[in-house]
């Protein structure tokens, strides 16, 4: 009697072990499916943006054809048919540059039309349900690593995004996109990389008060939602990245979490606020600072530059012309001896990022 007690209580303990080793196995499973694409150590991402295809293609034939950015980055919104739309655009884009990466900024309200959050709201009540799905169905059939910058600058006061209601529909979309079956999809969380923009003053039904100053982890939807951590570099404004506190706050918070970083809107923009539509990048000292500071951070894994002409493609603006290829020589110049040892498009880019 004693053999057989003890015999049933090793049993016992033996598929108590076995059922918490397949407990195990499943939660390895479910945490390998989310999955960044991020390169390998010592590895970074060029990704050329944005949405001007025409810009794109005259960098391409104007200043490195070969080999290709490893992606470029385009913008949607969920309102109406826009998502499927542009993305119907973008795929005939994509196909003329096969082993390259989609990188994608979907819109989600501004200040200016509504109360802050009100395209949030809208997200989280189900009214852009249909435009969600029909976007997951696309990037189904994308076939390729695609970067979601999903309410892009969250913590901008052109946004304002109150906390509570950007995480709500953060969540709500991945959620979404998940029990679509997308599995090609990275998530990427954008700061707009300077203070953020807490607006208790301006609309204090919409911010409760905090007792301390608002950082973007406020905003943190949490990692089973975040694949990277983002932030955006215009100007020489920041002046020296390695020392600028919010970048570096950034940066840490990444490392701190496990996540990659991204420079996900990036541009050598004239910060005068004067228009002189024949302005172009007069010297290298906006690249020097931001190549600077992913020589010196390890965890920025990817780089996106606008390379617009943001005058002559919006009158109102006074930023002017960003493009490589219309720079000064010495620009051009340096910028090619820096892009240079980044991840392109080539036959072993997707190897490299996992996918």
């Amino acid at each position: 009697m004693v053999f057989n007690v003890t015999r049933l209580s090793f049993l016992l303990s033996l598929l108590l072990l076995l059922a918490c080793s397949g407990e195990s196995a499943v939660n390895t499973q479910e945490e390998s499916s989310q999955k960044s694409f991020a390169p390998p150590a010592g590895e970074k991402l060029f990704i050329l943006g944005q949405s001007s295809e025409q810009h794109m293609e005259d960098y391409l034939t104007q200043v490195k054809s070969s080999p290709l950015p490893a992606g470029f980055a385009f913008y949607t919104s969920l309102s109406g048919d826009n998502a499927k739309n542009d993305l119907a655009t973008y795929y005939q884009f994509l196909r003329k540059y096969p082993n390259t990466t989609l990188q994608l900024a979907i819109w989600t309200g501004a200040r200016d039309f509504g109360v802050p959050g009100y395209y949030l709201d809208e997200i989280v009540s189900g009214e852009h349900d249909s435009s969600i799905i029909d976007m997951a169905n696309s990037f189904k059939n994308i076939d390729r690593p695609i970067f979601i910058r999903f309410g892009y600058e969250f913590d901008g006061y052109h946004n304002a995004y109150p906390p509570d209601k950007y995480i709500a529909a953060h969540k709500y979309f991945v959620e979404l996109m998940r029990d679509q079956g997308v599995t090609n999809v990275a998530y990427v969380w954008h700061s707009w990389g300077v203070g953020a923009y807490y607006g208790s003053e301006d609309y204090p039904d919409q911010y409760p008060n905090i007792e301390r100053g608002a950082t973007q982890e406020l905003w943190y939807p949490g990692d089973d939602y975040v694949d990277w951590v983002a932030l955006s570099i215009f100007g020489t404004g920041w002046g020296d990245l390695n020392s600028n506190s919010v970048v570096q706050y950034l940066i840490n918070f990444a490392e701190s979490h496990g996540k990659p970083v991204m420079l996900a809107e990036t541009a050598a923009i004239k910060t005068s606020n004067q228009s002189d539509p024949n302005w172009v990048i007069p010297n290298s000292q906006w690249f020097q600072n931001v190549f600077g500071l992913m020589e010196n951070n390890e965890s920025i894994k990817a780089f996106t530059y606008i390379n617009v002409d943001w005058e002559g493609d919006n009158p109102s603006s006074t930023w002017e012309d960003t493009r490589i290829q219309q720079a000064t020589t010495d620009v051009r110049n340096y910028w090619l001896s820096k892009i240079q040892p980044f991840l392109h498009g080539d036959d072993e880019l997707f190897d490299q990022i996992g996918y």
